[in-house]
């Protein structure tokens, strides 16, 4: 098949997946189809890639003893206190340990320590890691939200699904690159982001905002935008979670989740997605714990097992049908999803750094001597250690991680957090959207001397992190209540009068991604309080969600107004009242199909 046909087929079978929905498409998005194994021919890549090549041109790697080669392979949770007490301190823990990558948890560097002295905290922990390393160190993180999601005093971003409303690649490459120079503010250099992901699935509940969107065609500019934005800044990008995430209702940190697409729905979505990303240089690509049944063949324990345990997976369609020669890394491994395969954690970590995988996240450091006595004795070949690390190299070569840095992490000046700060600002202006606004109630005017409402739906306390939105507003001039959360029907239908009050009742859905845990839908206090919701007035009630993008649809149909703006950071907040107000126009498109027959 042909470039030109192929890309044909791609825009059909989107469109099928994001309007039609036929039976076929609702069954495996429901994870209800079964695991039909492909034809031979359909097994086969269907674009004929011409990848990145990293191969390395230094042979240093060629010279380093098995256990600094093993330790290349481990990106370790950086225990910074824990090491110290085991080992005396870091320069011990890295002789003994030669690991490559440290992943910065903010639970170890957060507990017991005032906000002020975290971030200093970090930054001397790597400066000490490095200094005391023989090769650079890897330093890890996700940060799909910015540093500002995690850490005071950095730039809180949109969401991914903010950045996929705008449909602006420029504003792609400056999310990427702020993210990037605000890590590297820590001294991160390896970055687990951008989520390639497409959230086909409405009740899916570990993806949603975290993708751009549901179609592979407008995903793919944004996400090599973003790519180039991080490189910019020399930090690695890792593509994730291939075979791709989205299409079911499973959460890989609960259970092995599944891509249950047939080979050409595979081939004209998230794999020509992928291979778009691989031939433009994407230098790690994280595997999750996900099934692709159309493809496998080899099963473990009478059952396909995920990416992360599949070399048929990784070695047969991801490095050798697409030709992928970056790094391929595991998910974490004290997820759900790739649990109960083996019978303790250890051996799962051999198992998944032997199917394919060339960094293993978050293994313990008696990994090392577990794969060093499995090569000596040759159940792992030596070729199998010599590929990850070839490929690692290849990758720190290209981005100038073969040798040490004069500083461990750089230092953000007060312009630079300002220019930071008006790039998330055009973000979420840009990525706003308005649903319906079907009585022509916007703009709201403070001179109108409506009075506001708010009530808040979500699985969390909400009050006080949507505080700058209504503090926007009442700044403008707008008399506004306080942020009613989770008005439970049964306390509230004998007063449902007090909301006569207002003029305008503002109804903000907070949830996002695994939020809760398990079901992406509302239940329990939420549920109890989009029942009085309903019962108010609908031409009163203004739909706005930060988070899930199928809300307002699904629970919100007759509400006059709905407006998505995907993320609860301050920007998005302040773009949303803004545009409520009509200080500024309504830029965004929906970058999902949001009457999806499964919400009907």
């Amino acid at each position: 098949m042909n470039r030109m046909s192929f890309t044909a087929l791609g825009h059909a079978v989107t469109r099928v997946l994001a309007i039609t929905k036929p039976l076929s498409v609702l069954l495996f998005a429901l994870g209800l189809s079964s695991a039909v194994q492909a034809a031979p021919s359909e097994r086969a890549a269907k674009v004929a890639p011409a990848p990145f090549d990293y191969t390395p041109k230094d042979e240093g790697w060629k010279a380093l003893s098995l256990r600094e080669k093993i330790g290349l392979t481990m990106l370790v949770l950086a225990d910074y206190e824990g090491h110290k007490q085991q080992f005396g301190n870091v320069e011990n823990m890295l002789k003994a340990y030669p690991v490559g990558g440290l992943f910065l948890p903010s639970w170890m560097f957060g507990q017991h320590t005032p906000a002020s002295d975290i971030v200093p905290n970090i930054q001397r922990a790597v400066t000490e890691y490095q200094a005391a390393s023989k090769v650079p160190l890897i330093i890890s993180e996700d940060f799909e939200r910015g540093v500002g999601e995690v850490y005071d005093g950095f730039t809180w971003m949109p969401a991914e699904m903010s950045v996929g409303a705008t449909h602006q690649p420029t504003l792609a490459y400056e999310f990427g690159f702020t993210i990037a120079k605000e890590s590297r503010a820590l001294g991160i250099n390896w970055l687990l982001h951008p989520v390639a992901d497409l959230n086909i699935n409405p009740l899916s509940n570990l993806i949603i905002d975290r993708a751009t969107g549901d179609d592979a065609d407008k995903a793919y500019p944004l996400l090599t935008a973003q790519i180039d934005g991080m490189a910019k800044q020399g930090v690695i990008a890792t593509v994730k979670h291939f075979p791709g995430d989205g299409v079911t209702m499973k959460n890989q940190h609960l259970l092995t989740s599944s891509n249950p697409m047939s080979m050409n729905e595979w081939h004209a979505t998230f794999g020509a997605l992928f291979q778009k990303l691989i031939n433009d240089g994407a230098p790690s690509i994280m595997v999750g714990h996900i099934r692709l049944p159309a493809y496998q063949k080899q099963t473990l324990n009478g059952v396909l097992p995920p990416a992360t345990l599949s070399s048929e997976l990784m070695q047969g369609l991801l490095k050798k049908d697409m030709q992928f020669k970056g790094v391929v890394m595991s998910d974490a491994l004290n997820m759900g999803g790739i649990g109960g395969y083996y019978g303790d954690p250890m051996q799962t970590a051999i198992e998944t750094f032997k199917a394919g995988v060339d960094i293993v996240l978050w293994p313990s450091l008696e990994y090392m001597d577990e794969i060093e006595k499995r090569i000596d004795s040759g159940e792992i070949p030596m070729a199998r250690l010599d590929d990850a690390v070839s490929r690692i190299w290849g990758v720190r070569e290209k981005f100038g991680l073969l040798h040490k840095q004069q500083v461990a992490h750089t230092t953000l000046t007060s312009r630079e957090l300002r220019e930071n700060a008006t790039t998330a600002q055009r973000v979420a202006e840009r990525a706003i959207t308005l649903i319906e606004d079907r009585n022509n109630t916007l703009p709201l005017r403070p001179e109108a001397k409506q009075k506001i409402g708010i009530i808040s739906l979500s699985y969390n306390p909400m009050a006080e992190k949507l505080q700058p939105f209504r503090e926007h507003l009442i700044k403008a001039g707008f008399e506004v209540g306080e942020i009613i959360e989770n008005p439970n029907y049964y306390a509230w239908q004998g007063r449902l009068k007090e909301f006569e009050q207002y003029q305008k009742i503002i109804v903000i859905f907070g949830n996002r991604n695994s939020t809760p845990m398990g079901s992406t839908m509302l239940k329990g206090d939420e549920a109890m309080g989009l029942w009085t919701v309903n019962m108010l007035p609908s031409q009163k009630l203004i739909g706005l969600s930060f988070g899930n993008p199928y809300y307002l649809n699904y629970y919100l149909d007759s509400a006059a107004v709905k407006i998505n703006a995907y993320s609860y950071d301050p920007f998005s907040q302040r773009a949303a009242a803004d545009a409520l107000m009509g200080e500024q126009v309504f830029h965004g498109k929906s970058p999902v199909e949001l009457n999806s027959p499964l919400l009907r």
